[in-house]
C-alpha cells in the first residue's frame, strides 16, 4: 500500500530517480488565514454591500470634492474661497461582489534608529529584532537627504524594514493582535478617526513593546538598544470602513467614543 502511494504521488526527475512532487507545508494555512477565508470574508461580504444608488452618489461626492480642491466649482467658474490646490486621490467605490471582499495586501515593519547616526552597529541590533519577531530577514534604509539638526547625511544607514504578504502576513497579526495586545496595559484600541481614508492603518509601539512577542522574551537582554516599531497595514479596502470591519475582525480593537450621559439612551 505505501509503496502504491508513492508512485502515485512521486514525479519523474533528469537523473532518472522518481521524486516527491508534494509537501505537507503547500497546503499549511495559519490559524487567522484559515479563519478569514473559511468565516471572516463571508461576513465581510454582506456587512459590506453597497447599493448601486449609494455607490453612483458616492463616486458623484468625490468627483465634486476633486473638482473642488482644483480651484473651481461644480459649473466651472473659479472658487475666490480656494487659495490653493489639494491633490484628492480616492478611489472609486468597486461593484460589491463575492470577489471582491475587503482582504489583507501587506504588512510593513520598520524601526527607525536615530542612534546609528553616531554609531552605524547599532542599525545590526534593529534588523536583528526586525528578523527575530518578524522571521524574515530585514531590508536597510538609508537616507536620501541631508538634515543638519541630526547630522544626518545623506546615504547614512537610518532604519530597517521588513515587507510581509501571504501566510507570514497572517502569522504576525496573529502574534500581534492575539498575544502582543492583551500584555499591554494601557492600550485601549485605536482611534475610530485613524486611517489614512483609503482603507490603510499605521501603528506605532514604544520600545517596551517588543518584549512582550515570544520570540524576544528569552533573548531581550541580549540586545544592547532596543527601539520601538511602526506597522503599516495594507488592505484592499477603498475606504476606512470596510477596512475597520475587516482589521476588528481579525482580532484589532477599536476605541469607540463614549457618548454624554444625556445622549446615552437616544437611539
Amino acid at each position: 500500500m505505501i509503496r502504491t502511494l508513492a508512485r502515485r504521488f512521486a514525479a519523474p526527475s533528469q537523473t532518472g530517480r522518481r521524486t516527491f512532487a508534494c509537501s505537507a507545508a503547500q497546503g499549511y494555512q495559519s490559524r487567522l488565514a484559515q479563519f478569514y477565508h473559511n468565516t471572516l470574508r463571508d461576513d465581510l461580504t454582506i456587512l459590506t454591500y453597497v447599493p448601486p444608488a449609494v455607490r453612483a452618489q458616492r463616486d458623484a461626492a468625490d468627483a465634486a470634492r476633486v473638482q473642488a480642491s482644483k480651484g473651481t466649482s461644480t459649473d466651472g467658474a473659479p472658487n475666490p474661497n480656494r487659495k490653493h490646490r489639494v491633490k484628492v486621490h480616492r478611489a472609486k467605490t468597486p461593484k460589491s461582489t463575492a470577489h471582491n471582499a475587503p482582504c489583507l495586501k501587506s504588512v510593513y515593519v520598520h524601526i527607525r534608529c536615530r542612534e546609528a547616526i553616531n554609531d552605524k552597529n547599532h542599525i545590526l541590533s534593529a534588523m536583528t529584532a526586525l528578523q527575530v519577531i518578524t522571521g524574515k530577514r530585514a531590508e536597510l534604509i538609508k537616507a536620501k537627504t541631508d538634515v543638519a539638526t541630526w547630522k544626518l547625511r545623506k546615504g547614512m544607514p537610518i532604519a530597517a524594514k521588513v515587507e510581509l504578504r501571504g501566510e507570514e502576513m497572517f502569522e504576525f497579526l496573529d502574534k500581534l493582535f492575539e498575544i502582543v495586545l492583551p500584555r499591554m496595559k494601557e492600550y485601549g484600541g485605536m482611534p475610530m478617526s485613524a486611517g489614512d481614508g483609503n482603507g490603510n492603518f499605521t501603528i506605532g509601539f514604544d520600545e517596551s513593546v517588543i518584549g512582550l512577542f515570544p520570540e524576544m522574551e528569552m533573548a531581550y537582554d541580549m540586545f544592547p538598544l532596543v527601539n520601538g516599531f511602526i506597522v503599516n497595514i495594507a488592505t484592499s479596502a477603498t475606504r476606512n470602513p470596510p477596512a475597520r470591519l475587516l482589521l476588528s475582525g481579525l482580532g484589532l480593537p477599536f476605541l469607540h467614543e463614549r457618548k454624554p450621559e444625556s445622549e446615552a439612551y437616544m437611539l
